[in-house]
């Protein structure tokens, strides 16, 4: 176990103090319960989000109606999209 020093706000001090009395626990018993369970709750969360969601967001709500179009509007020999991508190549 390691050692640590914490600085608190006054009303929380006291609070705790209090809390420790009415439950006959130290402090530091407390402290690390409670910390131990705040710790356990973010990594539940983290594991959850999937952080890839939304990564591609075009600002569109119609892409996946449009994803035709879109896919195949490129790949047309005549469309202005092809004549741009042409160009790049270059």
């Amino acid at each position: 176990m390691k050692r640590t020093t914490l600085f608190l706000h006054e009303e929380t001090d006291q609070e705790l103090r209090a809390l420790a009395r009415r439950k006959g626990l130290p402090i530091a018993t407390l402290v690390r319960d409670a910390l131990g369970r705040y710790l356990a709750e973010l990594r539940r969360h983290e594991g959850l989000q999937l952080k890839f969601l939304a990564a591609g967001r075009s600002g569109h709500r119609d892409t996946s109606e449009r994803a035709e179009t879109l896919l195949w509007r490129d790949l047309a020999p005549h469309s202005p999209g092809a004549r741009r991508a042409a160009r790049r190549r270059e």
